[in-house]
C-alpha cells in the first residue's frame, strides 16, 4: 500500500473514531442529563413531601393543643370547620370539615338522604332503592327490605356480603350495590356524609348542599344561613330561619363543633389527595387524637385561585375568654 493510501486510511480511520467518540459523548450527556432532571425532579417530589408532612404535623398538633370554639378551631382568627380551604406549607391545601355538619351513613335520614340524592342527579325513581341497600348494608340484620340488597343479593353478583354493622369510612359506599356502579356520583357523594359516631347536626358548619337537603331547604335557603353564620355563628337559643326551626327536633340541633374532624389535604405537585378523620382523644393516654380512617384520594387542585386562597392563620391559643361550650 502506497503512503497516500496509509495517510488516506489513517484519516478516515480517525475521522470514524472522532464520530463514535462525538456519539458516545452525545450520549452519555444526553443520559447525564436526563439523570439530573430525574435527580432533580425526585429532590423537588421529596420536598413536596416534606411541605405535605409539614402541614399535616402542623394540623394535628393545632388539633391537639388548640380549643375549638363556636367560630372553628381557636378564635380570632379560627380555622373554620366547614370544608373551605387554606393554604398551608409550601404548595398545600388544607381543609378542615366538623363531620357533624354532615349526613351520617351510620344515622340515615331518610328525607335528607333522598334530597341530597335529587340535587346530585339521581333520578327519583332510584333514590328509594339506593337508601335501601345502604340500610341493609349496615343494619345487623338478614331481613331485605323492598328495594335492598342483602347476602344472597351479593353473592349472585360475585360479590362479598354486606358488613351488616357500623360503616368504618364513607369510601365503603363503593361496595354497596346501587352505588358501586356509579363512580361520578359517589366522587360528589363523599363531599357530603360521614360515618363518625356522632348524634345530631351543626348547621353552623354543614356544607350548602347538606343545608339545602333540609326539609323545607333550597339552595337559596342554604345559601342565606351560610351567610348569617359568617357573620355571627348561631347558637343554642339563637332566632333561626323559619324553615330549620320547623323541620329539625331542638335536640337534633347542635351549634357547637364535635371533636370529629375530616381533614382533607392536597398539594399542586403531588397527583393524589389524603383525605383523614380525625377523633380528638384529650383523656387519652395515648394520644391526643385517633385517626378513624385515613385514604388516598383524587382531588381537583384549584390552580387558578390558588394564589387568593387565605393562609392558615398564625399559631395561638384559645385564651380563657374564649368561647368553649354550649
Amino acid at each position: 500500500m502506497s503512503t497516500g493510501a496509509q495517510r488516506g486510511f489513517v484519516l478516515v480511520a480517525t475521522l470514524w473514531i472522532l464520530a463514535v467518540i462525538t456519539i458516545a459523548a452525545s450520549y452519555f450527556a444526553e443520559r447525564v442529563g436526563q439523570a439530573i432532571e430525574l435527580a432533580r425532579q425526585k429532590q423537588a417530589g421529596t420536598e413536596q413531601l416534606v411541605e405535605f408532612a409539614n402541614t399535616r404535623a402542623d394540623i394535628l398538633y393545632r388539633l391537639g393543643t388548640t380549643q375549638i370554639t363556636f367560630s372553628g378551631l381557636g378564635n380570632s382568627p379560627a380555622i373554620a370547620l366547614d370544608d373551605r380551604p387554606y393554604r398551608g406549607s409550601g404548595e398545600d391545601i388544607v381543609r378542615l370539615q366538623d363531620n357533624r355538619g354532615l349526613l351520617n351513613l351510620n344515622f340515615v335520614e331518610r328525607n335528607m338522604m333522598t334530597r341530597l340524592l335529587g340535587q346530585l342527579g339521581v333520578p327519583i325513581e332510584k333514590r328509594d332503592a339506593m337508601i335501601d341497600t345502604l340500610l341493609d348494608y349496615v343494619d345487623t340484620d338478614d331481613l331485605r327490605r323492598l328495594n335492598g340488597a342483602e347476602k344472597s343479593e351479593y353473592a349472585a353478583l360475585g360479590l362479598p356480603p354486606p358488613v351488616n354493622d357500623w360503616l368504618a369510612t364513607p369510601y365503603q359506599l363503593r361496595n354497596i350495590i346501587g352505588w358501586r356502579d356509579q363512580p361520578e356520583l359517589l366522587d360528589n357523594m363523599l363531599r357530603f356524609v360521614t360515618t363518625s359516631r356522632l348524634f345530631g347536626f351543626n348547621p353552623n358548619t354543614a356544607p350548602l348542599e347538606v343545608l339545602a337537603s333540609l326539609p323545607g331547604g333550597s339552595r337559596d335557603t342554604a345559601a342565606a344561613i351560610i351567610r348569617m353564620r359568617n357573620l355571627k355563628p348561631f347558637y343554642a337559643g339563637t332566632p333561626l330561619p323559619g324553615f330549620i326551626a320547623g323541620v329539625l327536633d331542638p335536640e337534633f340541633l347542635y351549634f357547637f363543633p364535635s371533636d370529629s374532624i375530616r381533614l382533607t389535604q392536597q398539594s399542586k405537585a403531588l397527583p393524589w389527595a389524603v383525605q383523614y378523620s380525625v377523633t380528638l382523644t384529650p383523656t387519652s393516654e395515648k394520644s391526643p387524637w385517633r385517626v378513624d380512617y385515613y385514604v388516598k384520594t383524587a382531588v381537583t387542585y384549584p390552580s387558578e385561585n390558588a394564589d387568593k386562597i387565605q393562609k392558615l392563620p398564625a399559631w395561638a391559643p384559645a385564651s380563657a375568654g374564649d368561647d368553649k361550650t354550649l
